[in-house]
């Protein structure tokens, strides 16, 4: 088989969209030329690549076998004609896609979005949730460009850099801490709790803090997603352990005390990934200098 390149980007496409209508839209083509176009797939390769699923497709073993390899060419034909090219943010078109943890969401997300829409206007910013667990297929593939969260282990092929910090704060129903008056560990600990467990290994950093320090939370209540925490606590009476920057986005909103943890339970990290194979890439460069100037303003918590 002699690579049909066209081919080649509507296979990438579906491959991350799972879903040929989307895949469509992403290319400006029309969903019966993608569908065309795997059908060509189909009979060259002899697989089916891509089997019907509940909200769109899903790739078969095939698919993901040969996956990386379509993504990572398909990256080195864009940056020899970027190389070709100097970037400039105000004309560029690109699309920038992020992984990120749901903590660096909440708190990067406003102010990177408002500063990308600034100085590249006609350009593309997508964010998608990382998971439990970062794989470094997704940013060695290109399917997206870099990945901000806390990664106790990460993969040793990845540049792997702190960001920012971040301390804890309680936000805490106002008719159960009096305005002015001090949160101490007696009430901390007899207050009910609204507890944040997002999903896989992003749960673990509070709850290791207050197990060391023996700080025990009468838990009424567990969320997954850290703003669903404030509106919760409003409406129990009740007091949530949040990052420090979480607390001061939400405390206002939602009338609660924005009050300091009656322990010291340290800070955490949020850091960013992203493959070496970038590191010429000067769309790529411009990002992650964007990131670093946004951050510059936040880096001590308060």
């Amino acid at each position: 088989m002699t690579p049909d390149i066209s081919l080649l980007r509507v296979f990438h496409a579906v491959m991350e969209e799972r879903n040929v209508t989307a895949a469509a839209r992403r290319l400006g083509q029309s969903q019966s030329t993608v569908s065309a176009a795997l059908s060509r797939l189909r009979a060259e390769l002899g697989d089916e690549l891509f089997q019907r699923a509940r909200y769109g497709v899903e790739p078969t073993e095939k698919a993901l076998e040969i996956a990386p390899d379509i993504a990572a060419g398909l990256e080195r034909l864009e940056q020899a004609f970027r190389a070709a090219e100097p970037f400039d943010p105000a004309q560029t078109r690109r699309r920038f896609r992020l992984l990120l943890g749901p903590y660096a969401e909440i708190v990067l997300v406003p102010e990177l979005a408002a500063a990308f829409a600034e100085r590249a206007p006609s350009a593309r910013l997508e964010i998608s949730p990382i998971g439990p667990d970062l794989d470094p297929r997704h940013l060695a593939g290109r399917a997206f460009d870099l990945a901000i969260g806390r990664f106790d282990t990460p993969p040793e092929d990845l540049v792997v850099s702190e960001l920012f910090d971040d301390g804890f704060r309680c936000i805490v129903a106002p008719q159960v801490l009096p305005e002015g008056a001090a949160l101490d560990r007696a009430l901390y600990e007899a207050l009910p709790h609204v507890v944040v467990e997002p999903p896989g290994k992003w749960r673990t950093g509070v709850h290791k803090r207050t197990e060391a320090m023996g700080l025990r939370r009468n838990t009424a209540v567990v969320v997954t997603h850290f703003l669903t925490a404030a509106p919760v606590v409003a409406r129990l009476g009740g007091i949530a352990t949040v990052p420090e920057r979480v607390a001061a986005m939400t405390a206002g909103p939602y009338g609660l005390r924005n009050a300091a943890v009656p322990v010291d339970l340290g800070t955490f990290p949020s850091q960013i990934a992203w493959h070496p194979r970038l590191r010429r890439d000067q769309g790529h460069a411009w990002l992650r200098a964007l990131i670093a100037n946004v951050v510059s303003k936040f880096n001590s918590p308060g």
